[in-house]
């Protein structure tokens, strides 16, 4: 099924974003509980209060071991999480974050990005684009790659991507016309900024790709142009329909 380039980002960081804070939160509860745990065969002493001494009971707490420091931690308690490092999340990878680029807009490029849409949405509805790690990726390895350049350089695009660039730009733009979470956005960036268990150079693209779905002032103006003509804004309806 063919779906927008930049639908297929907005899922892609999402998924990452949860991913990230979900394994964050993991590795903040296992290590909470591996403190809590005591050694295999044993009961912990934090749960379990030792039986109270009468005059003619000794107590059932059993005698500490000698010279052993019960204030030190098992030192399988220890863990490269509690260790105040960041960590990169076990089931996620820097390559599962998209890269996003989007551009200033022109009408007159976003018209023709647009165009384009229109078309290959119906002729490659089938051709499950979303299995390519980018769309010359899909030129140049799928059958009908070929075909879907020429459609994209008919409209004097010069590359596939640079087609994308502008599609992704004009998605973002109307998306936050109709649907404006923007500042939703915003503070999902600055929550990334204050989260320190995750690794500095995954919260770096994180940043760069939410950041990039916050569009331009030029590009809402030159999408809310476009929405006052009946046949773009069927064209931008598509992108919406697509989510």
């Amino acid at each position: 099924m063919f779906r927008s380039a930049w639908v297929v980002s907005i899922l892609a960081i999402s998924i990452a974003a949860g991913n990230a804070y979900g394994q964050a939160a993991k590795d903040q509860s296992r290590v909470s509980s591996e403190g809590r745990m005591s050694s295999p065969g044993t009961t912990d002493p934090t749960l379990t209060p030792p039986a109270a001494a009468t005059p003619d009971q000794p107590s059932a707490q059993a005698p500490e071991a000698e010279g052993e420091d019960l204030t030190q931690p098992a030192p399988e308690a220890d863990s490269e999480a509690g260790t105040g490092e960041p960590v990169l999340p076990e089931d996620l990878n820097l390559g599962e974050i998209p890269v996003i680029k989007t551009i200033e807009l022109t009408v007159d490029a976003a018209k023709r990005a647009l165009d384009v849409f229109a078309l290959v949405r119906e002729k490659y509805k089938d051709a499950n684009l979303e299995e390519y790690e980018d769309l010359q990726e899909f030129v140049d390895k799928a059958p009908q790659g070929k075909d879907f350049e020429t459609d994209v350089k008919a409209q004097w695009f010069s590359t596939v991507n640079e087609w994308n660039s502008v599609i992704t730009s004009v998605g973002f733009a109307y998306s936050a016309i109709v649907d404006d979470q923007s500042a939703e956005i915003a503070l999902q960036i600055e929550e990334i900024k204050k989260d320190t268990t995750i690794a500095q150079d995954m919260k770096d693209k994180m940043i760069a790709s939410l950041s990039a779905m916050i569009p331009s002032d030029n590009n809402r103006h030159v999408v809310e142009d476009l929405m006052k003509e009946p046949v773009y804004a069927d064209k931008l309806a598509l992108l919406v329909e697509d989510e």
